[in-house]
């Protein structure tokens, strides 16, 4: 079945038009367990990475585990240019429909987490997206994370 993306909107917080950019450190409402470390403040960087404790500006992904041990999430890692074209945003939710959709998700793709529910979501997403490089007419991108 095709994905869909999370709902996002034109007030959801944008981080800086700028190559290799990354949001201020945001504080966030419900502590991410991460690999067993509660983090209480993420960064949504451009290139396409939702890291802990410090903002990554690396466009090149490598293979997981890193060698030097930073914590992020990776959904759409590449050498990205909103500056050029296209927008980055975030927001945090509780809505219940949203918590609902995240439950099944993880359920479905994670099958020995069948009793995951979701108190909290972050929605990231790349949206319209060119590549370092490109123009305001090049392929673009979509990923929401």
């Amino acid at each position: 079945p095709m994905t869909t993306l999370y709902p996002f909107w034109q007030n959801d917080t944008k981080t800086p038009k700028v190559d290799d950019g990354s949001s201020p450190e945001i504080k966030i409402s419900v502590p991410f367990i991460y690999f067993g470390i509660p983090y209480r403040s993420i960064y949504v960087n451009n290139n396409g990475v939702i890291s802990f404790n410090t903002l990554v500006s690396q466009f090149t992904p490598e293979a997981f585990p890193l060698a030097d041990g930073r914590a992020f999430v990776a959904p759409f890692w590449a050498d990205v240019h909103n500056g050029i074209r296209g927008d980055i945003s975030y927001r945090e939710s509780t809505e219940p429909g949203l918590l609902l959709r995240a439950s099944k998700d993880i359920r479905r793709h994670f099958k020995d987490m069948g009793s995951f529910s979701a108190t909290w979501v972050l929605i990231v997403t790349w949206e319209e997206v060119t590549f370092y490089g490109g123009s305001s007419t090049t392929p673009v991108g979509a990923a929401s994370g």
